[in-house]
Order: C-alpha cells, then structure tokens, then sequence
C-alpha cells in the first residue's frame, strides 16, 4: 500500500517559535526522503532535488523517479495540510484515496483532519490525534506526570507554572548534584533547555546553555521564565542535573492492535565545539544499537515498555520513542517522551531494507550530522575515489542521509560495519575525506 509521508518534523513542538524554513530541523527533509518506497508522496518543508532521490533510489533498489514530492518551501504546519491547493493536489494523486496509508512524523488535528478529507480509510488512534492527544506526549510536563504513573525511575524534579515555583524548585533540586535542568514544555533537541549550575558553567549535554546560580534565584529564575515560556508553552520542568555514562533512547511502534513493538535503541554522541565560545556541545549522531551492560539494557526495556504501553492504553498509535541515561552512581533515569519519529528511525529503516529485520545481531551503525557540508556530485565522488560507498556485497560503507545544496547546514551520514570498532575506522577515512 503506497504512503503519503507527512514531513511535519517543524511543529511547534520541535521550533517554538523558531518558524524558519531554513532551520536545520527543517532540512531534514532530504533525510527523511529515504523513507519513500516506488510510488510514495512526500509533503516536505523542502523540496528534494531529484539527484538525490535517483542516488537513494538507486541505494534501496528502486525507481525513485515514481516518488512524488511536494516541496513548500516551509513548515508542514496543520495549516498547510489542509490548504485548499495541497488537498487538490493530493486528490488528484490519490483517487479516492481507499488504497493510500498516511506516514506522519507527528500524528497531530491536522492529519486526522486530511485523513477524512482524502479518503484514507480511519484507523485505531485517529480520534485520538484529532483532539490533540499529541500535544499531550509531546510536553515535558505531561511527562513526568506520565512517567510517575506507570513506575518509572526518575530524576529529583518539579512541575513549574510560575517564575516563583520555578525559584523554589531551583532552591529545592539544585543540592543533590549542584546543578539542575530547566526543559522547556514543547522543545526538541536540547533547543528549549538551560542547565543552572553551582559549579563552572561549562557545555553540557542536553542543553543549549549553562549558566552559573548566584545568591539571587528569584531574579536568575525570572529571567529563565522569561526566555523559556511563550505563547505555547506555559510551563516548565526543574529537574536535577546527572553527569551521565550513557545517553540513550529506546523506540517504539504502537500499532493498531494497541500493542507496542521494540524497534530500536541508540547512543547519543556529542562533543565540544571547536569554537571555545559557543554555549552547547555539537551532536554528532547516534550509534546504533545502544551498547549497554546487560543489566541495564534489560531494566531500560522492562521500564520503558511499561511507558510505551500506557500510552497506547490511553489511545496513541505511532511512533514513540524514550530517551534515558545511567548516571555516574550506577542510576538508571528516564528523562524524556516523544510521540513522533525518533533521530535513529530513518537508519534503523534503511539497514531492514538493506541488510534485514536482523541487522542488529550481525551490524552496528552511526550517524553522523556534523559532516562538513558538500554538494552530493562531490561528496559521491570522493566515497568512490576511496572505496567507501555502502556496498550490498560487502554490508558496510557510507551512505549519504542528507546534503545541503546551499552548503550552509552540516551534511549529514549514515556509516554501516560489522562491529564498532569497523564503524569507527569508516568513520575516520570519511572524516579524513571531507576534511
């Protein structure tokens, strides 16, 4: 059954009110073009230059040119998909629109709302999405709450709806590690976190800022409520701060029988910036699957299962995945829900359709988004001059996720080996090539 996927990776979930089609949230929708299969739609942010779909096409083994993209140039907002010259140009697409799936990153109103209007036949969740039940997995706030419910263990922390509960909270949560978290309700990627910290205000992961806590909280607190709350977002989350030794997510897929399906797991890989002066650490990508002791791997499934299916008990179907770390003590803390595609979701997609359901007990894997940018033409022939391209005879190699063609965003990399330690020697010969 073909898909129409739903590119509406720029919500306001992920941007606030950083509503910029040229935002680097926005660009991925090159990467996410490797989702189509031959006779797919793509709604996207961005158009796809038709170079790259033959080069990914040609990768996964098939006619890209059957792919239809529908580039706007901006934000796959509710708005936009329910626009009168997009809804005509789908209806002409899809017929009656009984033979079609829809593929959204968030399943918001607005897809429930097009779903009717094109015919794609109702499914298990859709009253859900149509009264917001999104939102509700998508906030900090409603997180915790959650989390709390169903078991699971996390960091000292507080709910906050004003500058001086937020005071308090900074007061009560910042002693057990000298440092705390302040997480934005609808943000994505660390954008919408500030660490407030006794010690030295360097870079941490997670967030977009450190600052150091004077003797004056109430006046540090309202200038953080002043920067983190907006017309979306009316409350914040204090937690305390854990030097973690592993980073990671585990996700899901609910279908529509309710039951929620392990699909993968990673590590999430950062490092300084080389600009002494910038406030957040660069993300690197991710290593798939997460490399955890045992005992730590199995208590994370145990637990985050236990989220996942509370959350298709009250009624979501989709994607959800659950980020979590194990602190420096040996702790294991869930820290975060989100009810959309997660970052490893295109790679892990990619190595099923290349290597097989599998490919997790033979293969591991690494994005890597701060590859220096380069345009496709180049960057394709520079893996061929050095026998790296991904190759189906030997299950390993590089394959380019996305490429700015105006060079301004990082490109963006997917690296496949038989162990780690293979993936990490791809990783340098890539690095040294595009140096």
């Amino acid at each position: 059954m073909p898909k129409i996927i739903i590119l509406n990776v720029g919500t306001e979930h992920a941007l606030g009110d950083r509503a910029s089609s040229t935002h680097p949230i926005t660009r991925s929708g090159w990467r996410h073009a490797w989702f189509a299969e031959e006779g797919d739609i793509l709604v996207s942010p961005v158009s796809v230059d038709e170079d790259f779909l033959r080069y990914l096409g040609g990768a996964l083994g098939f006619d890209a040119a059957t792919v239809t993209v529908l580039g706007r140039d901006r934000i796959v907002t509710d708005e936009l998909l329910l626009s009168e010259e997009l809804l005509k140009e789908l209806a002409e697409l899809v017929g009656d629109g009984s033979s079609w799936q829809l593929m959204p990153c968030f399943w918001t109103e607005g897809v429930a709302e097009l779903a009717a209007l094109i015919g794609i036949e109702s499914r298990a969740g859709l009253d859900f999405a149509a009264q917001r039940g999104s939102d509700f997995l998508n906030r900090k706030t409603h997180f915790r709450q959650l989390a709390a419910g169903a078991g699971l263990p996390l960091p000292d922390g507080s709910v906050v709806r004003t500058p001086q509960a937020l005071a308090r909270a900074i007061e009560k949560h910042l002693p057990r590690t000298g440092t705390v978290i302040v997480k934005q309700d609808d943000g994505a990627g660390g954008l919408g976190n500030l660490t407030l910290t006794r010690g030295e205000a360097t870079p941490l992961p997670g967030s977009r800022e450190t600052r150091h806590v004077g003797e004056d909280i109430p006046a540090l607190a309202a200038e953080v409520w002043e920067s983190l709350t907006d017309g979306l977002s009316h409350g914040l989350v204090v937690e305390s701060y854990h030097t973690a030794t592993h980073q990671f997510y585990l996700e899901y897929v609910i279908g529509g029988d309710g039951v929620p399906t392990f699909l993968n797991s990673g590590r999430i890989r950062v490092r300084p910036d080389s600009d002494p002066t910038s406030t957040e650490l660069v993300w690197i990508g991710l290593d798939i699957p997460a490399e955890l002791p045992p005992y730590l791997s199995a208590n994370a499934l145990n637990l985050s299962l236990r989220l996942a299916t509370l959350v298709a008990e009250i009624g979501y179907r989709g994607h959800i995945n659950i980020d979590a770390i194990a602190t420096d003590t040996g702790e294991l803390l869930f820290n975060e829900v989100n009810a959309r595609w997660g970052g490893g979701l295109v790679a892990h997609n990619i190595c099923e359709r290349l290597i097989g359901e599998r490919y997790a007990d033979t293969h591991v894997i690494s994005t890597l988004r701060d590859v220096p940018p380069a345009s496709l033409s180049d960057v394709l022939r520079v893996l061929g001059e050095r026998d790296l391209h991904f190759s189906r005879a030997s299950q390993e190699g590089v394959l380019v996720l996305a490429c700015d063609p105006l060079l301004t965003n990082n490109m963006e990399c997917l690296v496949v080996g038989a162990s780690r330690d293979r993936v990490r020697e791809i990783e340098a010969k890539l690095r040294e090539a595009m140096a």
